[in-house]
């Protein structure tokens, strides 16, 4: 690439500081933290509210945090959040000393990380774009993600090999100190990331600059569309880990291969998701995936009438169900980017990833509040098979994710669009 050294370093630092960084934040989706949660003896509605802390702080706090980055510098107000959210873990193994109070202490550990975490989202996007080059930016964030993707399993599944030897509280403590050290890494790594783009503030406040934004055309029923997808769809991965701990009875190391599964099948979405919407466009990404997730539910549910044994079939249906969520999340990054103008662009794209933040913690904290209410039958039968809660919830994502299909229209068409990656912060 002919491309200044400056800008060269710049992309090479990028994609270490992710590779680092996602630890933390993987242990939270690949299955660790919900088995070290359950260790501790934290009921499952717990542990659903307590995984959904992350995407309800990014639904509470972007829209205002962009807002500030663009007028106080990105990348001050990222460093900050990084600093903050090595604070906040630093709380998660020392909870594992003190087992009577080990509930409270994770809860606010991981609300510091969660709001740490999106304080550095908020201005992600900003400070990268104007140094990545145009014309590789779709290939840029690929790889990017691609390395943190691998980066995060290639980590896990070291762990789940070390929890399958000796699965103590120890062990987990340990893996969790590992995590904090990477993410002290990362924040090195992140201060040598260059801010190339500090120009003149829109003056104007933040309602009449977020009005400006809600006036994209098309824009905010798109957003409303992949909020409901995101509600439909997001939950499901944890759930998938708590029926594999509490009906199937797998070991911790189990788990983790399962949410390494989930991981692995995201970076083949990836790659199918951006060639498909290259050629055919978003729409039938949309509306393909969307079935392909309630068949995979589906699959999951008549595990017991599948000729493999219900552990097999759910480690499948993980490693698919991971590879549609990649195609999806592809197709909607290349809608998002295909309709933000550059003025306002943190909050443009921080009202999208607000929406998502909305979609995961409701998902997450409504399914947690029925089990916790005990409303849903915690035993029941489909055609002679038993079934669980976790089962009924996820029948409701099947019929909601298939009965989406007919807001596609929110979905507005776009030509000669090019498939993109979104740097996310995680």
């Amino acid at each position: 690439m002919g491309y200044p050294k400056e800008i060269k370093r710049a992309l090479r630092t990028i994609i270490f500081a992710q590779c680092t960084g996602v630890i933390s934040l993987a242990l939270f989706n690949n299955g660790f933290m919900l088995a070290y949660l359950a260790r501790l003896g934290i009921p499952p509605h717990a542990i659903l509210f307590l995984l959904s802390i992350t995407p309800l702080m990014g639904m509470l706090l972007t829209l205002p945090l962009a807002f500030i980055a663009d007028r106080n510098g990105k990348k001050k107000i990222g460093g900050t959040g990084l600093i903050i959210a090595l604070c906040g873990f630093t709380l998660l193994p020392l909870a594992g000393f003190r087992p009577a109070a080990a509930g409270r202490w994770i809860g606010i550990g991981t609300l510091v990380f969660a709001v740490g975490l999106t304080i550095n989202s908020a201005s992600w996007f900003a400070l990268l774009s104007p140094i990545v080059p145009a014309e590789i930016r779709g290939r840029y964030f690929g790889w990017m993600r691609t390395a943190w993707q691998t980066a995060s399993i290639v980590f896990s599944l070291a762990v789940a090999a070390l929890l399958h030897r000796e699965p103590g509280i120890l062990v987990f403590q340990m893996v969790l100190a590992a995590a904090w050290v990477f993410s002290l890494i990362r924040i090195f790594l992140y201060r040598r990331i260059p801010e190339l783009e500090s120009g003149t503030p829109d003056p104007r406040g933040f309602f009449p600059c977020l009005r400006t934004v809600l006036k994209i055309p098309g824009y905010l029923s798109f957003c409303a569309y992949i909020f409901l997808l995101t509600l439909f769809t997001g939950t499901a991965p944890n759930l998938f880990g708590l029926l594999a701990k509490g009906v199937l009875s797998v070991t911790d190391s189990q788990l983790m291969i399962l949410g390494n599964l989930t991981a692995a099948g995201m970076i083949a979405g990836f790659y199918t998701g951006g060639r498909l919407v290259d050629r055919l466009g978003t729409k039938p990404v949309f509306l393909s995936g969307q079935l392909a997730c309630s068949l995979t539910l589906a699959l999951v549910l008549l595990r017991g009438f599948i000729p493999l044994p219900p552990v097999l079939t759910v480690a499948l249906c993980s490693f698919l169900y991971g590879s549609l969520l990649g195609m999806l999340g592809i197709a909607a990054t290349s809608e998002m980017l295909a309709m933000v103008p550059k003025e306002n662009k943190s909050l443009s794209t921080g009202l999208n990833v607000a929406l998502i933040g909305a979609g995961l913690s409701l998902s997450g904290f409504g399914s947690g509040q029925l089990l916790k209410m005990n409303v849903l039958r915690p035993e029941w039968l489909l055609f002679g098979s038993p079934m669980s809660a976790y089962d009924t919830l996820l029948a409701g994502f099947m019929v909601m994710t298939a009965l989406l299909v007919v807001t596609l229209g929110l979905v507005p068409k776009i030509n000669h669009l090019r498939s993109q990656w979104m740097p996310q912060n995680r």
